[in-house]
């Protein structure tokens, strides 16, 4: 059996148009120089990189994003952005910290809000407060020191593919149907980690029907756990777009996945609206960061990067290309998911903040590894 505490150090993802920003309270000697323009691309409000590269290391689905965005950066700055990628936000924070004082890369992308302090403990990220943090709605605020910077947010959420005729509306429903569910592990996932969290919220710890309960009855009813987002949804929901695109065969009805997917479905032509399970405690509200790498050569070209990210422009592609939302109060979703999501606000997630899931996430997986190995050892 793998050490969960090994596994859990490596996983732990204004209106100002026209105007010139202050500069932060603090020194600011090695930031780029002159303010940036919230709105639009007037180069001349934006700092000229003289070509220096920005390298981010992100996880792979952010590829679909990131040409589009790179050209805008270049636009923008004069500069050059890369891409390096892992499989998932659970690699990126193991290279991130393999790789501290001395990356290879200059910005870290979608170290969450469950993460978050683990990464800060363990100083892959340089502090910094961008000049267009007043764009973030305060919502997203995830501490005063901005050892990184908000960018993007989604609520993780068990999905359900309607088709397969399922009466799923609570935890409890999918604990009834565990052999036609598929999730992800939360010791590599962090769509699998936000679900472990939201059984918490919805069962407790220390009951006599708390949330390890839950999971030994989801085992027991033949729960189907994979190392990845991609492989659950993908290869095995009967209601994802792996069946059209990739082929696979697909054979559950009841996945983990995000709220927004049901809708991001249908704007890409699927004809059936999925449902989301959105009971009280049964969603996790994931934050995803963009931070500087702590020892990065690039300074001005990273810090120019995390301004980008607070962009109309960078946070408009979010939605559309990662059917998540973005954190900047001026851009609208609409367009692409056209009312189909059910809004935020509208349903209660699990009730933890960064402090709470710092202390407590790591002893929530520990036990649910033992839990998961003792099952597949009796198997």
């Amino acid at each position: 059996m793998r050490n969960p505490l090994f596994v859990i150090a490596l996983l732990t993802a204004s209106a100002l148009a026209g105007c010139v920003l202050p500069e932060p309270a603090g020194p600011r000697d090695e930031t780029p120089a002159g303010a940036y323009r919230a709105m639009g691309f007037n180069g001349t409000h934006w700092p000229d990189l003289e070509g220096a590269r920005v390298t981010i290391l992100s996880y792979d689905a952010f590829r679909s994003s990131f040409n589009k965005l790179a050209a805008q950066f270049t636009n923008l700055t004069n500069g050059t952005a890369v891409l390096i990628t892992e499989e998932d936000t659970g690699r990126v924070l193991q290279r991130a910290t393999l790789e501290r004082g001395a990356p290879s890369f200059d910005v870290i992308y979608g170290i969450d809000n469950v993460l978050l302090g683990r990464a800060t403990r363990d100083g892959v990220f340089r502090a910094y407060e961008p000049t267009l943090a007043s764009r973030i709605d305060p919502a997203f605020a995830l501490g005063p020191k901005w050892p990184a910077t908000p960018v993007s947010h989604g609520y993780i959420a068990v999905n359900v593919d309607p088709r397969a005729n399922l009466t799923i509306e609570t935890l409890d429903d999918v604990r009834a149907h565990a052999d036609r569910f598929v999730t992800e592990d939360p010791r590599t996932s962090t769509p699998g980690l936000g679900f472990l969290i939201a059984t918490v919220g919805v069962y407790g710890e220390d009951d006599d029907d708390d949330y390890l309960d839950y999971w030994k009855d989801l085992f027991d009813g033949g729960v189907l756990v994979t190392s990845s987002w991609t492989d659950a949804y993908v290869n095995h929901f009967t209601g994802g777009y792996g069946q059209w695109e990739t082929g696979a065969r697909v054979d559950r009805p009841i996945v983990t996945s995000y709220t927004t997917s049901p809708a991001y479905e249908m704007y890409y032509g699927y004809d059936t609206l999925n449902a989301n399970v959105l009971a009280p405690n049964a969603t996790f509200h994931q934050i995803q960061t963009m931070g500087v790498a702590n020892g990065t050569k690039n300074l001005a070209a990273a810090e120019a990067w995390i301004e980008f990210t607070l962009t109309d422009a960078f946070q408009a592609t979010l939605a559309e290309q990662e059917a998540i939302y973005p954190v900047a109060r001026s851009v609208s979703v609409e367009s692409v998911f056209a009312g189909r999501d059910p809004a935020p606000g509208t349903f209660q997630p699990a009730p933890f903040d960064v402090a709470t899931l710092d202390a407590k996430v790591e002893g929530w997986v520990r036990a649910w590894t033992d839990l998961y190995e003792r099952h597949r050892a009796s198997a």
